[in-house]
């Protein structure tokens, strides 16, 4: 998911510079058996794919994953391992979780049925379909037709994107009904720019022209013919069936507070589903890579034409880093994929050389340790290759540095106030401790925290911050604001010794003279 890659590298970067899972029962059709077969490529086994995935979730921590790989009209490949979450069982393919912006692919899916049933026209502009729909600058919102949301050209913002994720709650219609205060960083159709936004447009779109709620179209025209028995247009959905269905918990993502793994629950999503929040399991995902991957078909159920599917996995927005942005999918050399992140769970799809990989994760680090090294290792194991363990993010190590960084910075701070105690008695206000004083304010508690929050202002409002970099992310949003109050009592006090020593000089010149 790009807007979380851009969110983690910018933090990190802010960090080291502050140093100065249902487990539904179901039946499992023949063609996606519970237990993994043995595959017939010779390439590989199943145990290998198993100590694999067992390995790297040692060495990222994470909780529960799931993984199913396909080839040709067949499921290769469909397992869980760990834990769902607490009382929610154990991990498995059928465990369903929040797939992130792996979602998009579904929304982009949706339109293109409506595009092939002549009720969407690619080059039309969203108004033919809502009226009422205008940014803050209604001409150039105007210029806004349905293939320039696809492509994520519509010149919304990867920023407005991240910050509507605080704002998720109410219909699809109200989240895009209070995008008329968004502006447009560029027109329609100049170039990529990855935003939320252009996807649930592309939602309210499907729900206008459908006569359907976007929840309701997912289900029926793309679970329900796929057999995504375990799969819910909405987290909301999938706890209610869950309640329904099991007497467990329902299955829990994670999140890490300065390395410890802590279960939360995902903010409610309602109005924003059609960018992030559909919920799905690694043996469902394994049905709908096979429909992508044999023109749009599964079975006897057909969802879209050939000609279409292939559409919306060709190369359209540069994404300039070498991948090209499609309907829903990203394209990168001879691969096909997108990724999805939400707070707690990371999901990732690829299609590369005959062979389709989806992996599901229960938790979720934007800052510290990533999880786009899993895919590579499963490729390296389908086409014989030894996958190396040492590619991936080392857990230990790298929480290691950052909670370092944090219990310096903590005592960096504990010292300051505790030197305030002394400033109040020992402060002498000469001439060259006056002036270094004042540099070090202006630079530790003014410049720094200053710099701070614009930086993280620039990525992401502070509640998105909070709430999607637990622990680190909250330092870094207070610890600007307890460096302006303590610099601010030092200077107060500096101040009042200063003036302290204004009103004893006449006195000690006075008794100097006599």
């Amino acid at each position: 998911m790009k807007k979380i890659q851009t969110f983690k590298l910018a933090l990190a970067a802010l960090l080291l510079s502050s140093s100065a899972a249902f487990p539904f029962v179901a039946t499992v059709s023949a063609a996606a058996p519970e237990a993994p077969p043995v595959s017939s490529a010779p390439n590989w086994t199943p145990t290998q794919i198993d100590a694999y995935a067992e390995a790297a979730m040692q060495r990222l921590h994470i909780p529960g994953l799931a993984v199913g790989i396909v080839r040709g009209d067949r499921i290769l490949y469909a397992q869980g391992y760990g834990s769902a979450g607490p009382g929610a069982g154990p991990m498995t393919a059928q465990t369903p979780l929040a797939i992130g912006s792996t979602t998009k692919s579904f929304t982009a899916l949706a339109v293109m049925q409506l595009v092939e049933r002549g009720e969407i026209a690619l080059d039309a502009p969203v108004t033919d379909y809502m009226p009422e729909f205008s940014l803050a600058d209604p001409a150039r919102s105007a210029d806004i037709t349905v293939s320039d949301l696809l492509h994520q050209s519509s010149g919304l913002s990867t920023y407005d994107g991240v910050a509507f994720l605080s704002r998720g709650t109410g219909t699809l219609e109200h989240h895009v009904a209070d995008l008329r205060k968004v502006s447009q960083t560029q027109p329609a159709g100049v170039g990529y720019q990855y935003s939320n936004l252009n996807y649930n447009i592309l939602g309210a779109i499907v729900e206008r022209v459908s006569g359907l709620s976007y929840e309701d179209y997912v289900q029926r025209r793309i679970f329900d013919p796929l057999g995504m028995h375990n799969s819910f247009p909405s987290p909301e959905r999938a706890r209610t069936a869950w309640t329904e269905r099991s007497g467990l918990r329902p299955p829990s993502g994670h999140q890490f507070l300065f390395g410890l793994t802590v279960p939360t629950r995902l903010a409610d999503h309602s109005g924003t589903v059609p960018s992030g929040y559909l919920v799905s399991t690694a043996e469902d995902m394994s049905k709908y890579l096979l429909m992508q991957m044999n023109d749009g078909s599964a079975g006897e159920e057909r969802l879209l034409s050939a000609e279409n599917t292939e559409l919306m996995r060709q190369p359209s927005a540069d994404m300039h880093d070498g991948s090209f942005y499609g309907m829903g999918w990203v394209l990168t050399g001879d691969s096909a994929g997108h990724n999805g992140t939400t707070e707690n769970t990371y999901s990732e799809m690829r299609i590369r050389d005959g062979y389709g990989i989806f992996v599901l994760a229960n938790s979720v680090d934007p800052l510290v340790v990533g999880y786009s090294g899993l895919i590579p290792g499963i490729d390296d194991i389908l086409h014989g290759r030894a996958p190396s363990l040492d590619s991936l993010p080392d857990f230990v190590k790298l929480y290691g540095i950052a909670d370092g960084i944090v219990l310096a910075i903590a005592l960096l701070f504990a010292g300051s106030v505790r030197s305030l105690f002394r400033w109040r008695k020992a402060f002498r206000p000469t001439g060259w401790k006056i002036a270094w004083n004042s540099a070090l304010l202006l630079v530790c508690n003014v410049a720094f925290p200053l710099l701070t929050l614009h930086v993280l202002a620039g990525l992401a409002p502070w509640d998105v911050a909070l709430t999607w970099a637990p622990g680190i992310g909250w330092g870094l949003v207070l610890l600007p604001w307890m460096l302006f109050v303590t610099g601010g009592l030092k200077l107060a006090l500096m101040l009042r010794a200063i003036a302290g020593r204004r009103r004893a000089v006449p006195g000690e010149a006075h008794g100097t003279a006599a």
